[in-house]
């Protein structure tokens, strides 16, 4: 069970899956619009076209709506690739990432979730239990790796992804410009480089 489906429980089908759909939708665009502080239930009800009792039947407080909508956000937008290919797979990891970056609500989201009111908890907990979800799912891709033998046994899976993702992130929010595919593709041969020394010759 993923963290999502721990949140939100099981996707449902039929009118279900439409409203809670909808509701997601608004939430991502109420938290874009309105940063975390200021999101309220009542908002992305409005916003959802539903009552806010909808809501309160399927999460009990802003925090795992949140939550819930960010965590299946990530999900369908930044799927893990499997190719049984190191390289290839951190290529795609980082196409998407930067293609996701590029979507007007993403960007805003991001800027959300970075730099909303300072010292509040509640989102600095949501921020941390997302990021620790996406990561760990990203994590697979060098722990697949080792697997296969492309890189050592002893290797860190936490700083293969930091290596690629970083430099990412601080392309589009630092110097405000994306990734090319090519620049991308020596991103990844540069991480697989860096972690593979000892497998050359």
């Amino acid at each position: 069970m993923t963290t999502s489906q721990r949140v939100t429980g099981a996707r449902p089908g039929g009118r279900s899956a439409r409203v809670r759909a909808a509701v997601q939708a608004a939430t991502l665009d109420e938290l874009a619009a309105a940063g975390y502080a200021d999101l309220t239930i009542e908002a992305v009800a409005e916003r959802a076209g539903v009552h806010r009792t909808t809501i309160y039947r399927r999460w009990p407080d802003k925090r795992s709506l949140v939550l819930g909508a960010l965590l299946d956000y990530a999900a369908d937008q930044l799927p893990i690739p499997d190719t049984a290919d190191l390289r290839r797979d951190l290529h795609l990891l980082g196409q998407a990432i930067d293609k996701d970056l590029r979507r007007p609500q993403a960007h805003a989201l991001m800027h959300t979730l970075v730099a909303d009111r300072p010292g509040f908890s509640e989102l600095s907990d949501v921020r941390t239990q997302l990021w620790a979800d996406r990561m760990r799912q990203a994590h697979a891709i060098p722990q697949r790796a080792i697997q296969r033998g492309e890189l050592p046994a002893d290797t860190d899976p936490a700083a293969v992804i930091d290596m690629l993702v970083g430099p990412i992130y601080l392309r589009r929010f630092i110097q405000g410009r994306p990734m090319t595919a090519t620049e991308i593709d020596g991103l990844a041969t540069r991480v697989v480089a860096a972690f593979t020394p000892r497998l050359r010759g």
